[in-house]
């Protein structure tokens, strides 16, 4: 690939004002290392109000002028390729900017000779107009569609990759955020060598009950106390709990073993009985891919403190299903040991999060851990028919759960003293 470079002339358009923090962008934001880095570049501007306005649809004079900048692109002031066109003038702010565009080829002009300088661009638009300015070839498809070759490699190379229903949507208006954010990547494919790596910018998130620390991709929701979750529900198919993944959903939950006589990590390992023996992050690990079964899978790491992280993640098998698979493998190699210190939960805070382990299989006894003081109240030897159920009392926090041994669950927690759930 071409190599771009950047350009260093900053000029304005629409009332901007240069800066690098905006009232309306945020770290936690999808597009904020971009942003922060094309306005850095001095290729994007803000307005004089202090906003960016990410949001904001671009139309195809400005969606060129930010792409020649970001390629590196100079400016042909001597041509004036513009005038073919009946809508452009000399005096438009972007005259330079059609003029080159359309002399390099990277724009064209419509059938009845006007430009059409305020109509918004789409996907299929902006990605071509960047892949032409920048000299990268695309390969022939057999596709009917004329934007497949741009689409192809703009996923290949996670320019622009596919929306979270697993579809490009090549007729979609882009917003200054998405042009901000492939023009970013670009970059730093151009600059690497290789496919962006979004993971580089997602936002460290600590989840103090299992003791780690692990990046989280934006837009995916998350819950750091109890049994930890990072989800992405299925908007599209109304889907509502994180622990069921519809066609486009995925989960990722974890919980922790203390293991207390402090076994080796080949010894619990080898307990698990199944599994191929890795690293992560570092970390001695156990892999399990179920046979038959591949929307499950699971990790189990070895942390610096002797006890042992399991993580397992579920998702659907609709069109966003093998993107998913690498975002679950994205975020368990980010995982990083996090000491508990002195840092302790409250009585509050612990009864949440037993809350949030009601009807996780698995996980009962460890979430139990959190509370020291649990009294056995009364067994049902018959339970609710898969074995016994024990019903315990904690008299600092006030509640009693309901817990079935079978499937190491908590069915239910009530306050006070009782067995009448």
């Amino acid at each position: 690939m071409k190599k771009i470079l950047l350009a260093v002339l900053v000029l304005s358009f629409l009332s901007p004002l240069a800066q690098a923090e905006f009232s309306d962008v945020y770290t936690t934001d999808t597009h904020y290392a971009a942003i922060t880095s094309l306005v850095d570049q001095g290729i994007l501007v803000g307005y004089e109000d202090g906003t960016f306005r990410p949001s904001q649809e671009v139309n195809r004079a400005e969606a060129l002028k930010i792409i020649l900048m970001g390629t590196g692109t100079a400016v042909d002031e001597s041509s004036t390729a513009g005038l073919l066109f009946s809508d452009i003038d000399e005096e438009d702010w972007f005259f330079g900017y059609v003029s080159t565009g359309v002399s390099l080829g990277i724009i064209q002009g419509y059938d009845d000779g006007t430009f059409k300088p305020e109509q918004t661009v789409n996907r299929a638009e902006a990605v071509k107009m960047l892949l032409v300015a920048t000299g990268n070839e695309t390969s022939p498809s057999a596709s009917a569609e004329w934007y497949a070759p741009y689409e192809a490699y703009a996923k290949t190379w996670n320019i622009e990759p596919v929306q979270s229903d697993g579809l490009w949507h090549a007729e979609e208006v882009i917003t200054r955020g998405n042009i901000s954010e492939m023009v970013y990547r670009l970059q730093q494919t151009e600059s690497q060598g290789h496919s962006f790596d979004e993971a580089q910018n997602w936002l460290r998130k600590e989840f103090t009950t299992v003791d780690i620390s692990m990046k989280v991709p934006f837009g995916w929701g998350y819950k750091q106390e109890g049994v930890g979750a990072v989800f992405l529900l299925d908007r599209e198919n109304n889907q509502l709990s994180l622990l069921t993944p519809y066609e486009n959903g995925g989960t990722l939950l974890m919980t922790r073993y203390a293991n207390a006589e402090e076994e080796s990590a080949e010894a619990l390992f080898d307990g698990i009985g199944k599994g191929t023996q890795g690293t992560v992050n570092g970390y001695k690990a156990l892999i399990v891919n179920h046979e038959g079964e591949s929307t499950y899978k699971e990790w189990y790491i070895y942390l610096e403190n002797k006890s042992l992280l399991h993580i397992l993640t579920m998702r659907g098998e609709g069109a966003y299903s093998s993107y998913l698979e690498w975002y679950f493998e994205a975020m368990v190699a980010s995982v990083e040991y996090e000491s508990a210190g002195t840092s302790e939960l409250t009585i509050e805070e612990t009864v949440e999060a037993l809350r949030e382990a009601i009807q996780v299989d698995g996980v009962g006894a460890e979430m139990m851990e959190f509370l020291s003081d649990w009294e056995l109240i009364e067994t049902d030897a018959i339970g609710v028919g898969t074995g016994p159920v024990d019903y315990f009392y904690s008299p600092s926090a006030n509640i009693t759960i309901k817990y079935e041994r079978s499937f190491d669950v908590i069915l239910d927690l009530k306050e006070g003293e009782t067995s009448a759930f």
